[in-house]
């Protein structure tokens, strides 16, 4: 084994390790909830056209929190739904 070849595993070693080190804190920096006042925004969007956007609502809070890219996708659907009708 040469000493390039070597050299390419610790680096690849290297970044594996950061990776799955830096996974829990990536975690919990990416679900940090929404404000109440988005959250009641968006519940209400959702109550306005319970067909179409209660399946996103419903996948949003499989996990028991509503972040701030997934109240956003809802209130712009809901957005668009409110400037089509």
């Amino acid at each position: 084994m040469g000493r390039r070849t070597m050299l390419v595993g610790v680096i690849f070693g290297i970044m594996a390790m950061v990776f799955f080190a830096a996974w829990p804190f990536w975690k919990w920096i990416e679900t940090k909830p929404v404000s109440d006042s988005v959250f009641e925004r968006t519940k209400a969007a959702v109550d306005r056209n319970p067909r179409l956007l209660q399946p996103a609502w419903d996948i949003a809070m499989q996990d028991g929190v509503l972040t701030q890219s997934e109240a956003s996708v809802i209130l712009r659907a809901a957005e668009k739904l409110g400037a089509k009708e």
